[in-house]
């Protein structure tokens, strides 16, 4: 196994003093994010860097599909709607397991509704409001895909067999230690239990219905619906 120094880099988490790690008299930079698997893990444990980073994507597909695509007249707005739900929103939404907060989630919401505003030839001067934008482009909101896929994802994990790493991850709990005063971090089983009171999903049994997939494909298209 050979390992580039000049590739590798080192990021400490909640450290007053910044490592310094030598290897073979070469010293590995400290950064404060880096990308692991297509994903952005930064220091302070924000998602504002991925956010971004996705958003960033996704504009550029927008930019290469706008002339040939999406402002396509020869095309119907059904198809480039869907064109933009396949190749843009699978993009900027790779967020089964985020944990955003409001004004991220607003982020994305205002980037989404940038996008069908463009697509729909509406802008700001004909005062029509989101809720109008959506129903003509047959779209959600960013508030409702990002339930959708947390709880569709919830429900895949919780069917996993014992001894696999995600579901050990959800259900694992730190035998020592305590979460600081005030208000702490949002976990993902926190926004799940959001979600899940939402769509009026009872907290003490949900373990139940995910086993039937029918059910509760149709209990997360309702959370879907009572986000729009």
């Amino acid at each position: 196994l050979t390992i580039s120094i000049k590739k590798s880099e080192v990021m400490a988490h909640d450290a007053e003093i910044p490592p310094s790690i030598n290897v073979y008299c070469s010293s590995l930079s400290v950064v404060d994010n880096f990308k692991y698997l297509g994903s952005t893990i930064s220091s302070n444990l924000s998602l504002d860097v991925e956010i971004n980073a996705h958003i960033g994507k996704a504009f550029t597909v927008m930019a290469k599909l706008n002339k040939r695509v999406l402002q396509n007249i020869h095309l119907t707005m059904n198809t480039r709607l869907k064109v933009y739900q396949a190749c843009v929103t699978s993009i900027f939404l790779e967020s089964e397991t985020w944990t955003p907060y409001a004004r991220q989630e607003a982020k994305l919401n205002t980037f989404h509704l940038r996008c069908l505003r463009r697509i729909l030839g509406i802008t700001w001067q004909d005062r029509i409001p989101n809720t109008t934008v959506l129903e003509k482009a047959k779209c959600s909101s960013i508030h409702a895909l990002l339930s959708q896929r947390r709880l569709r994802w919830l429900g895949h994990i919780c069917r996993m067999g014992k001894g696999r790493i995600p579901k050990d991850l959800l259900y694992g709990e730190l035998e020592k230690g305590t979460r600081k005063t005030g208000c702490p971090l949002l976990r993902f089983k926190d926004i799940c239990k959001r979600d899940m009171k939402s769509a009026a999903i009872d907290i003490e049994s949900w373990e139940l219905m995910v086993a039937d997939c029918s059910t509760w494909r149709h209990l997360v298209k309702a959370c879907q619906a009572c986000r729009e």
